[in-house]
């Protein structure tokens, strides 16, 4: 089924080609995606909430920000222009100046992996707790970039689906199933969920005490942080969500009362469930032993509609850039994934987690495409969108 509209896919050409910042999105369920494109600010800057401009609560808004807040604010895309509207902003043909950030060439060694596995491990041991450890895995394909999102966000029509671009960020696209929080201004109820502990869908076998240990701490996080802002929580019963070949404990979460929403989000971002407990340990763990930045992955990605936050965790997300290699015109791609480590998990279980998180994106990304090549892309030059032929 194809998601985005023949009108929204020249918009994004045009964005691309200009290097203008702009965000394709839909929201869990929906069928139809909504086209946001905006100009930066004289710094060259997208802020998605700043108290000196004419923006108010209510104004719509999409947002991406860095794993635990990274960077000093959040990057956004006001719709000061649609699918319809874009071309006007980029008549004159001007080219805005290009990111400076781009991916990894090369996906995270298996080596590399397992010095930051024993490292983690050799802590959770002596003192408990969970650390969750991520990698990248790097792909370059000719097959065009709008084909490979189109078919991933249509993967997954109960996910929030996106692709953007702001100068801070770069260009990001993805599905990811956890919701962070959810307003309902009306009704002033704000919804969450707990969601951790992985296991193949199609297995049948029993949740076992690391999954059910690591669910568990991410829950009493949310439950306490959430009630330090003076919420009264409710946790309904746990239940499984499936998310293509992998399933998780998911146990929704709902608060009441009165709280501002990126508050909110910032006293759960990030959660246990991407980085582990206790919280500033696992933290400072992650920056030391992980081979690579995250970036906005496992960051905060999601909409202000009409007043309303619909905020979530970036999983199931890929970092991409315009890029030349072996003589081919393509993408290069950085794809993310992560697993929560116990004290008993085992390295080869949880790197074969992380294998089986980006299966989906890496198979529609090499999909019919014989020049796809991973892992060592070395040689690769960033260059700018353009639609000419293979170098020769």
């Amino acid at each position: 089924m194809k998601l985005i509209t023949d009108k929204q896919a020249e918009a994004v050409e045009l964005c691309l080609r200009h290097n203008m910042p702009f965000a394709l999105f839909a929201l869990p369920g929906e069928k139809e995606c909504r086209f946001f494109a905006s100009l930066p600010d004289k710094e060259g800057e997208c802020h998605a909430f700043r108290d000196d401009d004419a923006s108010t609560d209510t104004d719509n808004t999409f947002f991406i920000s860095y794993f635990n807040g990274d960077e000093p604010y959040v990057a956004g895309i006001r719709p000061r222009f649609d699918e319809h509207t874009v071309a006007e902003a980029l008549a004159d043909g001007n080219i805005l100046p290009p990111t400076d950030i781009y991916p990894h060439r090369m996906s995270t060694r298996r080596e590399s992996y397992s010095t930051a596995f024993t490292r983690m491990r050799q802590r959770l041991r002596t003192h408990g707790g969970k650390v969750v450890l991520s990698r990248h895995e790097t792909l370059f394909s000719t097959r065009p970039l709008l084909d490979v999102a189109d078919e991933y966000m249509a993967s997954d029509p109960l996910t929030f689906r996106y692709i953007c671009y702001t100068p801070e960020t770069g260009l990001w696209f993805g599905v990811t199933p956890e919701l962070l929080l959810a307003t309902d201004t009306a009704s002033g109820t704000f919804s969450t969920m707990a969601l951790a502990g992985t296991l193949p869908a199609l297995t049948d076998e029993e949740w076992d005490d690391k999954n059910l240990l690591e669910h568990r701490y991410v829950a009493d996080y949310i439950t306490t942080a959430l009630s330090d802002l003076g919420l009264k929580v409710d946790l309904s019963p746990t239940e499984e969500l499936h998310t293509g070949i992998v399933k998780h404990l998911c146990t929704p979460v709902k608060a009441t009362g009165t709280a501002d929403p990126m508050k909110v989000i910032y006293s759960l971002s990030p959660t246990p469930a991407v980085a582990g407990m206790p919280l500033e340990i696992a933290i400072a763990e992650i920056d030391t032993f992980e081979s690579h930045r995250r970036r906005c992955y496992a960051g905060v990605v999601g909409a202000r509609i009409d007043g309303d936050f619909h905020a979530f965790v970036n999983l199931r997300c890929a970092f991409a850039a315009h890029a030349d290699f072996q003589k081919s015109h393509g993408w290069l791609y950085n794809l993310y994934a992560g697993g929560g480590l116990m004290p008993d998990s085992e390295e080869e279980a949880e790197w074969n987690e992380t294998v089986a998180k980006t299966v989906i994106l890496s198979t529609i990304i090499k999909c019919d495409n014989p020049s796809a090549k991973e892992y060592d892309l070395r040689d690769a030059v960033f260059t700018p969108y353009n639609h000419e032929p293979p170098l020769l």
